[in-house]
């Protein structure tokens, strides 16, 4: 079994070099997945200097650890979304995730991407009978003149007593679709990799932007396209987020069939095929709970393997795993929340529509042209208490936390190979290899220092608050921490 994305197998990729000087420009990109490679697009012909940067390689991070669908059929939304605003607000959603679709289609037709796309049905089930949720998602299909079709049984066999299924759904590789980006704009768009941000600031009608080797970027517009963004202030996204930890699993099937589906219940599982080099997989992914909960992420994978080999009778050969980012009120943050600067996060698990999205609104905002979709994705959009009524629930699970684990830095699941210490008056984590060498590294997370929990199956210290991830010796793998948690540069 292979501890990788099937999405990055046998894709050819060119490291860009990183940023090794101190540079200025028009509008400065920070992020390289599916949010910031689609805003470069957007922008790739406009009479600006534009530069992105990328901790990692561009399309690595979490993009390359989804599901790779492009669908509007996001489990039951449209009634989850009205139940928070309105149906108009539902129906405004809904016409943006099908413009998202068009806008992707577009681009790998006339960049001629090879991504492995396919047209997909898509549904939404339940194991269980029918119930008033799916009434109310069917009342909003009809209202808008959505085509669908109540069945019961799905294509492959999968337990289910109730279903909808719709047609105008894809399935593609998105790590293979952000590489055929990456390529076409990177002759007209400055791209660094390996290239880290730790702080963003206003200098004067600038921004200046500090990278980790010591070197700033001083730029007009920043955009924080990354998955979860660096700062805490401005708009104090862990205040306003939950952070889920999210299983995957791929496995060699007999057929492939052009389907993929989402269940309605808890917890939520996820499927869909891919056929790669006349091999055919089962894509199976399975949501867990908030990275806060189950800390002994074996549990999960065991669940998710004895799961896959129970339905399909088949062994997983790729498993992989990644982090979704919850918002409040079921809505992404996209668009600006102070002059000249704007984020896009919050995808709530459809990253690849919300990320393509996210290229559009933030390339009209920048370029002061008009977008209908600027107010519904507002971060800095208006609160009521009906639609913040998941905030106390994040937070106060977030801070039992942070509290238990300062508490209790030392899990019952760890075996005499992990230990948390306290080391010259600094608490440690200390993780023993087969060869008994000794990776000691701080135990405390840079973003607003949690205690930190080690991950058995990934070879990993996580954070359970909001989700980044450090290796053995302490090198950041995932953020929102910008710094590593090495003993001697744990700032």
């Amino acid at each position: 079994m292979k501890r990788e994305s099937i999405w990055t197998i046998g894709v050819k990729d060119e490291y860009l070099p990183s940023l090794q000087e101190d540079i200025s420009c028009d509008i400065l990109i920070i992020g390289g997945g599916m949010a910031g490679l689609s805003l470069a697009y957007e922008l790739k012909d406009e009479d600006k200097k534009i530069v992105l940067i990328e901790k990692s390689s561009c399309g690595s991070g979490a993009t390359s650890h989804n599901t790779g669908k492009l669908t509007f059929m996001q489990d039951l939304i449209y009634n989850k979304i009205a139940s928070n605003y309105n149906e108009e607000t539902s129906k405004l959603y809904y016409d943006s995730q099908i413009k998202a679709i068009g806008e992707v289609l577009k681009i790998i037709k006339d960049n001629k991407i090879s991504c492995h796309l396919n047209k997909t049905k898509s549904y939404v089930f339940s194991t269980k009978d029918e119930d008033k949720d799916f009434n109310k998602e069917i009342e909003f299909y009809k209202k808008n003149n959505i085509n669908y079709r109540v069945v019961s049984d799905l294509p492959n066999n999968y337990p289910s007593k109730y279903a909808l299924e719709t047609d105008f759904s894809y399935a593609f590789n998105p790590y293979e679709y952000l590489v055929g980006i990456k390529n076409i704009i990177k002759d007209k768009i400055n791209i660094y990799e390996k290239t880290r941000c730790v702080s963003v600031s206003k200098k004067d009608n600038f921004y200046e932007v500090k990278l980790s080797n010591g070197r700033k970027i001083t730029s007009k517009a920043v955009a924080i396209t990354s998955h979860y963004p660096m700062f805490i202030i401005p708009f104090l996204t862990p205040f306003k987020t939950k952070v889920e930890k999210f299983f995957i699993g791929a496995g060699l099937v007999d057929k492939s069939i052009d389907i993929q589906m989402i269940s309605h219940d808890e917890p939520s599982i996820s499927m869909r095929y891919y056929n790669k080099d006349k091999d055919n997989y089962l894509i199976y992914g399975r949501r867990s709970h908030s990275v806060s909960k189950k800390l002994d992420v074996r549990e999960d994978f065991k669940e998710l393997e004895d799961e896959y080999k129970k339905y399909f009778g088949k062994k997983i050969d790729y498993f992989y795993h990644t982090h979704d980012i919850m918002t409040y009120d079921s809505l992404p943050f996209i668009g600006k929340i102070k002059d000249n600067l704007y984020i896009a996060t919050g995808f709530n698990k459809w990253g690849n529509t919300n990320g393509a999205l996210s290229g559009m609104i933030i390339s009209d905002l920048i370029m002061e042209r008009d977008n209908k979709y600027r107010e519904l994705f507002d971060p800095k959009r208006s609160i009521s208490f009906d639609k913040i009524k998941n905030l106390p629930l994040y937070n106060i699970e977030t801070g039992s936390s942070y509290v238990i684990n300062k508490l209790n830095p030392n899990k019952n699941y760890y075996e005499d190979d992990v230990k948390v210490k306290l080391i010259n008056g600094k608490r440690c984590g200390i993780y023993i290899d087969k060869d008994k060498n000794e990776h000691i590294v701080s135990n405390i997370c840079p973003h607003m220092k949690c205690n930190l929990i080690f991950n058995y199956v990934d070879k990993t210290w996580d954070c359970p608050c909001h989700g980044s991830r450090f290796d053995i010796d302490g090198n950041i793998i995932y953020g929102p921490s910008v710094y590593n948690i090495k003993i001697k540069d744990d700032k």
